[in-house]
């Protein structure tokens, strides 16, 4: 069963596909679309029986390293450091400027928020090859608030994604939703150079 798919005629840099709207300029976008499809028919068990997401971004990272893997890059799930050999272990953590009126979260050594990205592709060892962020979020818990806060975390993951192709230079962030069967096509956002391609 192929995901509900949202078109929308504003989207100008967008294509139609079975997923929901991808970047018409991305030379992985076929590769992606056909990975996703293939997730969502062989681990339908995920979905259906409600698992906890780090088991469903898992899943999903198995394939796209598959399939990624081929073109010499490496898929990695909750990846965090940043290779540099002029860098304490403390340092070479993932941050992002993200402190605003929104989060009050700070890292000991006050430079942003650690972060821990479900699933990157990118080559490890090299900061310059950083390829696709993709956060994902089942429906039920990405209309809930931050603790105290009034951001949802599906608004927390979008901002995220903007800051991880601005500040980390991944040529495109993904944020796919999934509810209890199927994936959200009208959710499935993609970012780059820090904003939301539209």
């Amino acid at each position: 069963m192929s995901p509900a798919i949202h078109t929308d005629d504003t989207n100008k840099d967008l294509i139609e596909t079975e997923i929901g709207l991808v970047p018409k300029t991305w030379e992985n976008r076929e590769l992606f679309v056909k990975i996703l499809l293939d997730f969502l028919n062989k681990e339908k068990f995920l979905l259906e029986n409600n698992l906890n997401e780090r088991t469903i971004t898992h899943k999903l990272a198995e394939l796209l390293d598959i399939e990624f893997s081929k073109l010499e890059y490496d898929v990695d799930c909750e990846y965090n450091r940043m290779e540099n050999r002029n860098m304490s272990y403390e340092e070479s953590a993932k941050r992002l400027n993200l402190l605003d009126e929104v989060s009050t979260e700070e890292d000991e050594l006050g430079q942003g928020i650690t972060v821990f990205p479900d699933i990157i592709i990118h080559k490890r060892k090299d900061n310059s090859k950083n390829l696709l962020v993709i956060e994902v979020k089942k429906t039920e818990y990405a209309n809930k608030t931050r603790g105290q806060l009034e951001e949802t975390y599906r608004d927390f993951d979008k901002r995220k994604l903007c800051a991880y192709t601005k500040e980390l230079k991944y040529v495109y962030g993904v944020y796919l939703e999934f509810n209890k069967k199927e994936l959200c096509a009208d959710k499935t956002l993609f970012f780059s150079k820090g904003e939301q391609v539209k």
